[in-house]
């Protein structure tokens, strides 16, 4: 049988049980049956972060090749058109690190509508950050270069804005307390952003359909990917009904953010570990690909690049499928330490095994870093979850959840673990004189290079995860003191919904 919002939650509430007439009239009148696993909440909640996921692909994976090689800026003056697109990617990683921040803040303390506080950010984030991003890849042909350049910057940064405040997690946040639920509420939209990927990974060959090989049809490509997505996530923006968790609790003042940050324990001990642990991903991403390319030939640098990218997938899609089970049996503290400290010997394995011999086989390496990016995945629910149990303590704590406060400093996080990440991975081709023209044309590529890169991707990934186990331990929401506060909460919110029935 399912587990619903009702069941799950008179089991928590029933230390103060004449707090309530009846549960149904103290959050679940007005929602669905089910509430928030019925079909329409679950749809919406799958369906409204897509646009999200493809803004994600588009400027990761799209907007450099196209400004350089098919936007028709600077075409006149070597390497000019290279310089303003990587520019434009830095300053624009930076406004969009600060915009986190600062925009999290906004959110919070913004009144609650009769939509609720977050659905409306989703909603107005969504249609923006759809349109700013076909307007991205359509630069009006007529304007001088310098013109097109500002163009560039003014779409860009307002794109990236947009983005910024689709705010799904703080509005997931909102529809149960309860771990089991908010795990399904979490884990299948992550699984159904992978259609987005997928379409991601043929973006070029149906732009070279569009246009031609050497004039592939970019600016359409985006058109006919955007529309449809941005349709889909409006859809489920508007059947998503924002959920009563933090109903009663009051918008947080200036100050708050510097007491969240005193008093919010858990906050605290979540950002030490979720920043070092971060790394362990972003290390794979960043390296995997120079890893393959020399280890198993460059020659095979395409068909072994699909092989990781189907790799990445099935095992971000199964890690994902185990942790929403997985977290039936036991808390999502005890998840993540075990997602990291299970990855410990896999990639101390590999960093042994690269030392004394490099991994020229392929399926060697693939299984053994199958298994760690499968414990990766698998780590992408629980720690939302942790999360999520902050923004809950905050409510206890300041009556304010500032979930999108929160939210946007793990955001702002994993922005800079990627770009270190991308630091160290540049270190370590620095340090063997990496030369991309010299060792593709090299007929045996030198052991030193992929004992540099093996440090950088197995190595101190290995130490990332070990250390974030270790500083799991200090997270004070463990067994009875976890159950408390949501016993506490729990009683708390009743009696504010009492009171504001009597008023």
């Amino acid at each position: 049988m399912v587990k619903t919002q009702k069941s799950s939650c008179e089991n928590l509430f029933n230390l103060s049980p004449h707090l309530f007439d009846s549960w149904e009239d103290f959050t679940l009148k007005g929602y669905p049956k089910n509430y928030p696993l019925d079909s329409r909440t679950f749809f919406g909640v799958n369906a409204m972060g897509l646009i999200s996921t493809t803004a994600y692909y588009l400027y990761t994976a799209v907007l450099m090749m196209f400004i350089t090689d098919y936007s028709g800026i600077y075409t006149n003056v070597p390497g000019k058109a290279a310089a303003v697109a990587t520019t434009l990617l830095f300053v624009g990683r930076l406004w969009d690190a600060i915009n986190d921040l600062w925009t999290g803040y906004l959110i919070d303390i913004s009144p609650r509508t009769r939509w609720g506080k977050f659905k409306p950010y989703v909603l107005i984030g969504t249609f923006f950050t759809g349109i700013l991003g076909m307007m991205l890849f359509h630069i009006p042909q007529n304007l001088s270069d310098f013109g097109k350049e500002v163009y560039l910057y003014i779409t860009y940064f307002l794109f990236m804005f947009s983005a910024t405040i689709i705010v799904t997690v703080p509005l997931t946040s909102t529809m149960s307390a309860d771990q089991e639920i908010r795990a399904k509420l979490i884990s299948w939209p992550r699984i159904t952003s992978n259609v987005v990927g997928v379409v991601f990974a043929f973006f070029m060959a149906i732009a070279s359909f569009l246009g031609t090989k050497k004039s592939p049809n970019i600016p359409l490509t985006v058109d006919l990917i955007i529309i449809p997505f941005l349709i889909i996530s409006l859809i489920g923006g508007f059947m998503v009904k924002e959920g009563p968790v933090a109903e009663g609790t009051k918008p947080p003042k200036l100050r708050d953010v510097g007491r969240m940050v005193k008093i919010n324990k858990p906050f605290r001990v979540n950002l030490y570990f979720t920043f070092v642990g971060g790394f362990v991903w972003a290390l794979l991403t960043a390296t995997s690909l120079y890893y393959i390319k020399y280890a198993f030939g460059v020659a095979n640098l395409g068909i072994q690049s699909m092989y990781f990218g189907l790799l990445t997938l099935v095992t971000l899609i199964g890690g994902t499928l185990i942790s929403q089970k997985a977290m039936k049996y036991m808390s999502a503290l005890r998840g993540v330490q075990i997602c990291y400290l299970g990855m410990v010997p896999f990639l101390l394995i590999m960093f042994a095994i690269n030392e004394f011999q490099v991994i020229h086989n392929p399926w060697l390496f693939y299984l053994l870093i199958g298994i760690v990016m499968t414990l990766a995945g698998a780590q992408f629910v629980p720690a939302n979850l942790i999360i999520m149990e902050t923004m809950d303590y905050n409510r206890l704590k300041l009556n304010s959840g500032m979930e999108a406060t929160i939210n946007a400093v793990n955001m702002f996080l994993q922005k800079l673990q990627s770009g270190l990440a991308t630091i160290g991975v540049g270190l370590a081709l620095l340090l063997v004189g990496y030369n991309a023209q010299i060792l593709e044309k090299a007929t045996r590529i030198p052991d030193s290079l992929l004992k540099s890169l093996g440090v950088v991707l197995f190595g101190l990934p290995a130490v990332f995860s070990l250390v974030a186990y270790l500083l799991t331990k200090q997270y004070p929401l463990q067994g009875e003191a976890r159950t408390q506060m949501y016993a506490e909460l729990a009683a708390k919110t009743a009696a504010a919904s009492q009171k504001n029935k009597r008023v």
